[in-house]
């Protein structure tokens, strides 16, 4: 995130008063991503891909669930918090998208070492509830990349920015906002990896 340090320094100076004592907060993981709808024919595909965890830094690799209530402000959920770093979440949804997608045979973690044609790695540039004009909306920004393990050679970058919208402001409501809004990003991912390396998009019935 660009603005890091300002943000840190807005996170720190709120944490006395929002954050609320140890044994008294809620835990959250993401909603569980919705069954498909419709099935793909997969073909599988003749290569494998090693997923690493999003980088991330400063409040983005906390467990803290964090909102702004002003543009360049970042203060945290009292009460409430992830029960893992988004990254790790992050990470966790993408692994189910690529196995409900069914192309990629073999997706692996870094921390496996296991020999694999592709490396997906990623950073995870925001992951927080924006406050405007008494509205709640999340945002998740998140820059892929994929890497040619064989040459090292970097075949593709994009950054992909979900907004979903919250049906309120307390906890489990942007909980649910951030289900919805990975559940959109992590089957684009899917796509663009797929088609970065060149392989097509499978039939649907």
């Amino acid at each position: 995130m660009k603005r890091l340090p300002l943000l840190l320094v807005a996170l720190l100076s709120g944490c006395a008063s929002l954050i609320a004592p140890p044994g008294h907060e809620d835990v959250f993981l993401l909603p569980a991503a919705p069954a498909p709808t419709q099935m793909a024919t997969a073909v599988p595909l003749p290569w494998s891909l090693t997923l690493t965890t999003p980088s991330a830094s400063g409040p983005l690799a906390s467990r803290a669930l964090l909102v702004s209530p002003q543009p360049d402000q970042v203060q945290v959920y009292a009460g409430a918090r992830w029960a893992e770093p988004p990254p790790t979440l992050l990470r966790q949804r993408l692994v189910a998208a690529f196995a409900a997608d069914g192309r990629v045979p073999r997706v692996v973690p870094d921390s496996v070492g296991a020999l694999t044609r592709y490396t997906l790695s990623s950073d995870l540039d925001d992951f927080r509830v924006l406050v405007s004009g008494g509205q709640a909306r999340v945002r998740v920004m998140l820059t892929v990349r994929l890497l040619d393990n064989p040459t090292r050679q970097l075949l593709a970058q994009r950054s992909f920015t979900i907004e979903e919208p919250a049906a309120g402001r307390n906890a489990p409501q942007v909980v649910a906002a951030f289900g919805a809004a990975c559940n959109r990003l992590a089957p684009q991912v899917v796509d663009w990896t797929i088609a970065s390396a060149g392989a097509p998009a499978p039939v649907a019935h």
